[in-house]
């Protein structure tokens, strides 16, 4: 059985910085912080378990400025040659652009870019460093009550220090305190990563992942988001297990001259992230269950009415575009595509019977039973008609016709908001097409991505109607069992760098009839954060 790396400890480096005390009366203290340091460094240099000698862990408690801070990084970064290691725990905050800044003991919520770390300091000293493995902790509790901005912003947070070569944690609790409650020793989420690393074993940075996700998902907090590049996460911290400390009282929280301003309740961003370098090798740990990206073989489902390859390709769309997002999240065992029925894709997946489905479209309601990795693409709906129609050009000369849509869909009833009296029997699309060339209906309804699809397998016998969209932007994604939190999110990542490559635009373009579709079609890299690994699904 092969061993979890450890890092060298001789040739490793980690700084801890914490800022739980603030002069700004806008920026509430959060008392944790300081146990968080002593914790954190109690656990890194264990005699027994621990990897670092004392003397490679500098410690910084409430740091008044940037100076402090540069200081100590370089350092680090100069003298680090096997892993460096690099903790914040204190407030996020946005300054008036919305770039992200690391609070410290004197900066004013006011001139933040003038009194707070900015992120590209940290990218450029952690980037640069010659380090084989490079990991940054980052626990930043949200001051305030802003949870929409949060929400809002949380993917600006994520994009401004993604970092090559990374794998990324990412927590968002709603308020300071709900996360770092008065008489805690802990804040939430380093709480849970300290019990992870005390744990019997010890764990890889995947395991780790799984650890807090239980802890913080059964407590109701909300979900650590992940992110993974290439095989991130077979790295380990301790040697395991570490004793926790006996409990102490938290420093009491200092009055404030005056509550946080609406002004400053809204222009921070809430970010707790744990982007974390790579080696190579891993230990089973029965309790916590692999993804299925770390398995040997996947089985994906395609649909058996897909109705949409090219005539002279060799596999269909949903097979090129699962095994495009496959290889880009680093799998590199063997897949098997199974046809399955649209309506039965939740339950397949359910079954476990099939490890992932695509495309299928995100609805509130498939949400709650699955987690999306979506969206891949987004459109509107559209017609396909035989070729030689010249009775129907608009959506209203589908009135009284008999219109045959994908069973299990969302277009009839979209389309009998449109239109009055039409007739539209559910069906797959194979079986669609044949009706629409027998005649015995007169149009197919579907998503217009999917019809040109179907247009471009069969030009010769019918035709898309570029004049008729009706309905919202409707969007596909990648869908999977819930509860394989560690796929999701390096799914997630591997979309992101997808729909934004020339594949993705070259593939989607040769299929699509305009360039309005093509524009419709490609989602932003905010749809993609919010609609894929919810965690409870859409309300």
């Amino acid at each position: 059985m092969s061993r979890n790396p450890f890092p060298d400890g001789r040739g490793s480096r980690a700084v801890l910085i914490g800022a739980g005390a603030f002069r700004d009366p806008e920026l509430p203290d959060i008392p944790a912080v300081r146990t968080n340091l002593e914790d954190l460094h109690q656990v890194l240099t264990h005699p027994v378990h621990g990897l670092l000698a004392a003397e490679h862990c500098q410690v910084l408690a409430d740091p008044a400025d940037q100076a402090a801070v540069g200081i100590a990084l370089t350092a680090a970064v100069r003298e680090a040659e096997d892993l460096l290691l690099v903790y914040y725990c204190g407030h996020g905050v946005l300054d008036d652009t919305g770039v992200l800044h690391f609070a410290l003991t004197g900066t004013d919520a006011e001139q933040v870019g003038f009194s707070a770390v900015h992120v590209d300091l940290v990218k450029r000293m952690v980037g640069s460093a010659r380090a084989k493995a490079r990991v940054l902790l980052l626990d930043c509790c949200f001051s305030g009550q802003a949870v929409t901005v949060m929400s809002r912003r949380k993917s600006l947070a994520l994009v401004q220090l993604d970092l090559t070569g990374t794998y990324t944690l990412t927590s968002t609790p709603a308020t300071a305190l709900s996360h770092a409650p008065l008489g805690a020793r802990n804040t939430a989420f380093t709480g849970a990563l300290l019990d992870a690393l005390r744990t019997p074993g010890p764990l890889t940075l995947d395991q780790i992942h799984h650890h807090i996700d239980r802890e913080l998902t059964g407590r109701g907090l909300p979900r650590p988001q992940r992110r993974s590049v290439g095989a991130a996460g077979h790295l380990t911290l301790t040697r395991g297990p570490v004793k926790p400390p006996p409990p102490s009282v938290p420093a009491p929280v200092r009055p404030r001259k005056k509550p946080p301003s609406a002004r400053a309740r809204t222009g921070r961003a809430l970010l707790a992230m744990l982007p974390l370098a790579l080696l190579q090798g891993s230990t089973h740990v029965s309790e916590v269950p692999d993804s299925f990206l770390d398995a040997t073989h996947v089985v994906a489902g395609v649909w058996e009415d897909e109705g949409n390859r090219n005539n002279e390709a060799a596999s269909g769309f949903n097979e090129d575009v699962t095994r495009k997002l496959l290889d880009l999240a680093g799998f590199e065992g063997g897949v098997t595509f199974t046809k399955i029925a649209r309506a039965e894709a939740i339950s397949s997946l359910e079954r476990r019977s099939v490890d992932i489905a695509g495309t299928l479209g995100i609805t509130q309601a498939r949400e709650r039973q699955v987690d999306f990795v979506g969206p891949l693409a987004s459109s509107r709906l559209g017609v396909l008609v035989r070729r030689g129609e010249t009775g129907i050009k608009n959506i209203s000369d589908l009135s009284g016709r008999r219109v045959c849509s994908i069973y299990g869909s969302i277009t009839s009833d979209e389309l009998t908001k449109v239109v009055r009296s039409v007739r539209v029997p559910k069906s797959g699309l194979g079986d669609c097409l044949a009706a629409l060339l027998a005649m015995k209906v007169d149009a197919i309804a579907g998503d217009r991505l999917t019809l040109a699809g179907m247009e471009l397998a069969d030009q010769q016998r019918i035709t898309f109607i570029e004049g008729i969209r009706f309905g919202q932007r409707f969007s596909t994604g990648f869908a999977m069992a819930k509860g394989d939190h560690d796929a999701c999110e390096r799914l997630r990542t591997a979309l992101q760098n997808y729909v934004f490559s020339e594949d993705w635009r070259n593939r989607f373009s040769e299929r699509l009839p305009s360039k309005q579709d093509l524009l419709e079609a490609q989602p932003t890299m905010e749809e993609i954060n919010e609609k894929s690994c919810r965690a409870g699904g859409a309300d």
